[in-house]
């Protein structure tokens, strides 16, 4: 049966690169790399990560781009490739869910930033607000514990230091989150936080409400004014007094943490995690694309342009942390967060040391609110997009729904996610991050190769690629594909749990109750591979056991291109008899009309 119809595409010529290139750009390239580059031996940090994008990430994200264009579904019904496997796209699926419920919260605390930003004194400049206490500073790194007797039932009568806690953090901590003392102590509801929440999934489904015709335009600005934003930082960054010296922190190369494990491994993660490698993003929006797109330039373009905004923001956020510590009269190395700390802690605070400070806060916070913005709304996206074409592939005429859907969706997500906007919230983000977010992704990518590589074949998948480009992809992603990336891959995964380190939220350890939940979430998706595969063999016509998967292993029989006219440029035979004896009439080149249907298996 043919594709239904009504299945959007890119509208504007740039629509489906500015879209990739957003969802590239995330969070991660800013707060996250820079930090990580900092502390696994600065510029030398570089050879592991490029080496990683070469063989890892660059390879996937080719080989999602090549199965989205050529099928234009979704990453469930992608699989038609090879049906034994579809449980790789229902994995997919409720990850990119899962992360969509979480990830939201942070686009809601830029938003929270932006407003206060907009105060006549910046609420995390001083020590004088309701939620400050007695260990707050302005200056300074210790506190003379006199200063805190009051809080003691034992007078004291020698003089103490303890380190003292920053107004930022502070402001974050007691004020933002209204944090717990742990996961145990959920708390109450954050109505200040729920509020910002609710705006943000607005924001969401404005930019996805009409599929990719209304996401397509809101890109030409998400995607481009954060690279505005931050060479504006930039260029106000390296102008401050001690810049220099924090980006010399930042590149300067310690070449013996080359040969540490764990330096490998936190590449490997850095580059799944921003490159959103094996999340089925970048096969979603290649599904929207004309089959004849030349996307195997677009994909280099778009992962040169992630390392290159990666590298340029640790530049931005080390200038100025280095003016930062010149300022306190301490190291670099001393002022130096990552994630949440280094976006709404350390940064803040040396935005209030500038000129005009309430600017730059509104300019930096705006900027993470729109490189939050493009990465979820391309993650729920693929949600959306996922459950639509399968929905409608059983039902068909459910995608003229889709709106609809996408409005359940975004409220059942906002619902999901209102634990996280409680005291306790912080805490439980941190769990499913550490865990949906870690070596899920890598088994799938792994899963990904295999099922390309051996159960469908290179060489098949290869001419599918050909028929789209006018050439197969080049002999390095094909040895990429079968041998390189998956090996590579699963060598960092065996690293991942022989250095396996427990979730934790600065000082506070998780209980093992809490690591049990962490890792059923990671292996809850990984667990519907073998689970669908299952059901699916159960179906197949067969003697046997293994004729039956042998059987779900092969191509759908309506498993290629879309629409008649690129179903018979690829070798496939179109779905319209009538349509099909028409074309062969123009067309000269049959030579692999019905090979493929025969020989696309195994």
């Amino acid at each position: 049966m043919a594709k239904d119809a009504e299945r959007q595409s890119w509208t504007g010529r740039f629509d489906f690169f500015l879209s990739a290139l957003g969802f590239f750009i995330g969070l991660g390239n800013v707060w996250k790399f820079p930090y990580l580059c900092y502390i696994n031996g600065g510029g030398a940090f570089l050879i592991p990560y490029i080496t990683v994008v070469i063989f890892a990430g660059l390879p996937l994200v080719q080989m999602e781009l090549s199965l989205g264009q050529f099928t234009s579904l979704g990453i469930i019904s992608a699989w038609k490739i090879s049906p034994l496997f579809k449980g790789i796209g229902y994995a997919v699926t409720l990850i990119c869910f899962l992360c969509s419920i979480y990830y939201i919260l942070i686009i809601t605390w830029t938003i929270y930033y932006m407003y206060w930003s907009m105060s006549k004194t910046l609420p995390w400049i001083g020590c004088e607000n309701e939620w400050n206490t007695n260990l707050c500073r302005r200056s300074g790194n210790s506190l003379n514990i006199s200063n805190v007797t009051s809080h003691l039932t034992t007078p004291m009568t020698t003089t103490l230091t303890t380190k003292v806690i920053s107004p930022s953090e502070e402001f974050f901590e007691n004020k933002v989150l209204r944090i717990s003392d742990g996961l145990h102590e959920i708390g109450s509801l954050n109505l200040e936080l729920l509020l910002c929440m609710a705006i943000a999934w607005v924001f969401v489904y404005l930019c996805i409400i009409r599929g990719v015709n209304s996401s397509g335009k809101v890109v030409y600005f998400t995607a481009t004014f954060p690279f505005v934003l931050l060479t504006i930082l930039f260029v106000r960054g390296v102008t401050l007094p001690g810049a220099i010296d924090g980006i010399m922190y930042f590149i300067k190369p310690n070449f013996s943490k080359v040969l540490d494990l764990t330096v490998w491994r936190a590449a490997a993660n850095q580059v799944f995690y921003s490159f959103a490698a094996a999340w089925g993003g970048m096969l979603t929006l290649a599904s929207y694309n004309d089959f004849n797109k030349d996307f195997m330039k677009t994909g280099v373009c778009i992962v040169a342009c992630g390392c290159f905004t990666s590298l340029f923001s640790g530049f931005v956020i080390f200038s100025v942390l280095g003016f930062m510590a010149q300022d306190a009269g301490v190291e670099v190395g001393e002022v130096v967060s990552s994630g949440p700390g280094l976006a709404f802690i350390v940064y803040p605070e040396a935005i209030a040391l500038m000129p005009f400070p309430q600017v730059w806060a509104f300019l930096f916070f705006f900027m993470l609110f729109i490189l939050g913005l493009d990465s979820q709304f391309v993650t729920f996206e693929t949600f959306i997009t996922a459950i639509v074409d399968e929905v409608d592939y059983h039902y068909p005429g459910f995608i003229k729904h889709k709106n609809k859907f996408t409005f359940l969706s975004c409220l059942t997500g906002f619902i999901l996610g209102i634990p996280f906007v409680t005291d306790g919230g912080v805490y439980l983000m941190t769990l499913f991050d550490w865990y949906s977010a870690g070596v899920t992704p890598m088994f799938l990518g792994v899963f990904e190769c295999y099922v390309i590589g051996y159960v469908y074949g290179i060489n098949n998948f290869s001419k599918d690629v050909a028929s789209m480009v006018g050439h197969k992809p080049s002999l390095f992603l094909r040895i990429c594909w079968k041998v390189i990336t998956p090996i590579f891959t699963m060598f960092i995964l065996i690293m991942s749990f022989v250095f396996y380190a427990p979730a934790v939220y600065g000082d506070y350890t998780f209980p093992l109750w809490a690591e049990v939940l962490g890792w059923f979430l990671a292996f809850v998706s990984v667990a519907l591979i073998p689970i669908v595969g299952l059901i699916i063999a159960s179906k197949q016509k067969g003697n046997s056991f293994c004729e039956r998967i042998l059987m779900a292993s092969r191509p759908a029989y309506d498993w290629g291109p879309a629409k008649d006219e690129d179903r018979i440029r690829a070798g496939y035979r179109p779905f319209d008899s009538k349509y099909f004896t028409e074309l062969t009439s123009t067309i000269k080149d049959l030579r692999y009309l019905n090979k493929k249907t025969d020989d696309s298996a195994v």
